[in-house]
């Protein structure tokens, strides 16, 4: 996720409001999906609703996955949570157990080059710790599907090479501080910098079991970062379409940037979750449906766990919202939520692939 802020909704929206009404629990998922599973994106929104995981259970979801951001305290030597961010997650786990899904658990530190993560020895150990308590707190509870170390880590560095080794040497730390107290969790790890396809041609298959390696599928910026805010992506971008100095983007395309992600996951036997992937409400026509689409097909035919940026979070990307600026209420029916519901309940699971 590229914008930070998402909490500012109407309170209806903020809270799930929507106007199909699913139903109250369900106790076993329609499809079994491969690896981690699939699902959506919640962000950091506190206060989600039985309702909310009621209704992503309906789509056919399985998975969703829960940030929780760490500012440094007042000395600059310790990440601190919001006050209310532990209560909140064991709500969630409990609402997740409840409807049948599982939860992907990351921590957001600041992840840029700039950021003190990288050069300040008392924050890595400070998060260590925090890492070292959700794993003692957590561990054997099957709800929890799997621990994101670090969302988007992307340290200083000249060379791609260099920022994975920079980023290794903090993940293996992190990994061994969860392993002290859960043998057992699956751990997920987004190469740098920032989890992007192209970080995969540089990316380590670190010497530990039960990992996860995850993308995060925003190509190109030019169209799914359209009119976000960001200066650099002001331009109207169709797709399929030609983005200025790049070309055509289509669904050859995406695929061969996503190359490398298959390539790495094929030469080291490991286990591919798109922890993030998304389109603009407003791209022109049915653009965002047709990106969509293309993506969750070739995540279909390589077998790749998923989960949508973002359920119910910020209206950008609000699956359930219709086209447009417009800030309006939540449809299941919308094209793009019944196109992902779809694919969620799709129970056939594609072999082989290019």
């Amino acid at each position: 996720m590229k914008r930070r802020d998402t909490l500012i909704l109407p309170w209806a929206l903020a809270t799930g409001a929507c106007t199909a009404a699913p139903p109250a629990t369900r106790t076993a998922p329609a499809c079994k999906h491969p690896g981690l599973g699939r699902g959506y994106h919640l962000g950091e929104v506190f206060g989600r609703t039985a309702q909310d995981f009621a209704a992503m259970a309906a789509t056919g979801a399985t998975l969703v996955r829960f940030g929780i951001a760490l500012n440094p305290d007042s000395t600059g030597l310790r990440y601190d949570m919001p006050l209310q961010a532990m209560p909140e997650l064991m709500r969630q786990l409990h609402l997740s157990r409840e409807h049948g899904l599982r939860l992907v658990l990351t921590l957001r530190p600041s992840p840029e080059p700039e950021a003190p993560l990288w050069t300040s020895a008392a924050l890595q150990t400070s998060l260590e710790a925090h890492w070292r308590h959700l794993a003692r707190l957590l561990a054997g509870r099957a709800e929890v599907a799997a621990f994101d170390l670090v969302n988007e880590a992307h340290p200083p560095g000249l060379t791609f090479a260099l920022k994975q080794a920079r980023w290794d040497a903090l993940a293996v730390r992190l990994i061994q501080a969860v392993r002290e107290h859960d043998a057992q969790r699956v751990i997920v790890l987004e190469p740098s910098p920032g989890a992007r396809p192209m970080a995969f041609a540089t990316a380590t298959r670190l010497p530990f079991e039960r990992l996860v390696y995850s993308v995060h599928m925003y190509e190109p910026f030019e169209f799914t970062h359209q009119h976000v805010g960001d200066p650099r992506f002001t331009e109207v971008v169709d797709y399929p379409g030609q983005v200025p100095g790049q070309g055509l983007w289509n669904r050859e395309r995406l695929q061969a940037v996503l190359m490398p992600v298959k390539q790495f996951a094929d030469r080291h036997g490991m286990e591919i979750y798109v922890g993030e992937f998304g389109a603009p409400r407003w791209a022109p026509g049915a653009a965002r449906e047709r990106y969509l689409a293309d993506l969750v097909q070739i995540f279909a035919r390589w077998n790749w766990s998923w989960t949508y940026h973002a359920w119910r979070e910020w209206h950008g990307w609000d699956a359930e919202m219709a086209p447009g600026r417009v800030v309006t209420g939540r449809r299941s029916t919308e094209a793009s939520a019944a196109l992902l519901s779809a694919a969620l309940k799709n129970c056939g699971i594609a072999a082989g692939g290019r």
